[in-house]
């Protein structure tokens, strides 16, 4: 009997000490005069992490509506936009697209074997239609000049891969595998999705995705953000985007150089990574900075 009437006085302490914090008093008394708005944000995207493809710095759109339901949170509905494009440099850093096998012996010597690919298409693009719930940090005022706040964008998105070519070189060595000139290039070829000739010459499946891909996928956003003036008609903030996309496929050389096997042929072809190469299916995070006006009204 005791418990029940403990737990009955605590709930009626705690309603009587919520009702009485000012922000409670000030949501019943007073509304803020521009409580809705429509922004549009834009800034740089990167790629965030360990082995999260070759793409140089991407852009990021954003448009959408809030309403403010009280003076500490809003919400509301956003519609974005993400492009990466591959960028060969970043391949091409550590010789990513090049890999090295033997020594081997024939009777006309030592030889080692080289294979380098180089690479076209795989850029990446997201259209994502989100829900922005914002909560500012401290109860904001009309002549409140900056606010800090904080945002969550669950989304759905649909995601698009343009198809990733490649153009493959088979070169043999047989002198100073660090000179460039020692390597005589034995054969030439597409590495392509399913190439035939590269399955019945040298008997590797060519990854199937590396075709273009496109699908619907899920992630969210996060992050901390700045707005001057949150209460005029005219207001400015700068946001940092932390996210997370589902799974998707994209180009991914780094993810093949892996301690111990670091562009040795011989490794990616017993294991057979060489045929899911440059491809990965894996979670895409990133980050953005995001340079953003609103009218509210």
């Amino acid at each position: 009997m005791r418990k029940p009437l403990f737990l009955a006085g605590l709930i009626m302490f705690v309603s009587q000490a919520l009702s009485a914090q000012d922000e409670g008093t000030i949501v019943k008394r007073e509304r803020i005069e521009r409580d809705k708005g429509i922004y549009l944000l834009l800034g740089p995207s990167f790629t965030l992490g360990k082995n999260i493809g070759d793409y140089s710095v991407g852009f990021n759109l954003e448009a959408g509506f809030t309403k403010r339901v009280n003076r500490i949170f809003s919400v509301g509905p956003s519609l974005s936009f993400v492009q990466f494009d591959y960028d060969p440099t970043v391949t091409e850093a550590g010789n990513k697209n090049t890999f090295i096998g033997g020594p081997f012996t024939d009777n006309t010597g030592t030889y080692y074997e080289g294979l380098y690919i180089d690479f076209t298409g795989g850029d990446i693009s997201l259209t994502s239609l989100a829900v922005n719930l914002k909560l500012n940090a401290v109860p904001i005022k009309d002549n409140t000049k900056f606010s800090f706040y904080v945002f969550a964008k669950p989304f759905v998105a649909y995601s698009s891969r343009s198809e990733v070519k490649g153009k493959a070189s088979y070169l043999v060595n047989y002198d100073d595998i660090e000179n460039s000139d020692d390597w005589i290039i034995y054969d030439e070829f597409d590495w392509t999705a399913g190439n035939t000739y590269v399955k019945n010459t040298y008997n590797i499946d060519v990854s199937q995705d590396m075709k273009e891909e496109s699908k619907v996928t899920g992630g969210i956003y996060i992050g901390p953000g700045i707005e001057l003036f949150p209460t005029r008609k005219f207001s400015a903030f700068i946001q940092v985007a932390l996210g997370y996309t589902f799974p998707i496929t994209y180009v991914s050389t780094e993810y093949y150089n892996k301690e111990g096997s670091k562009n040795n042929l011989q490794t990616m072809i017993t294991s057979g990574d060489i045929e899911k190469y440059p491809m990965l299916k894996k979670g895409f995070p990133s980050i953005g900075v995001q340079f953003g006006a609103s009218y509210n009204f």
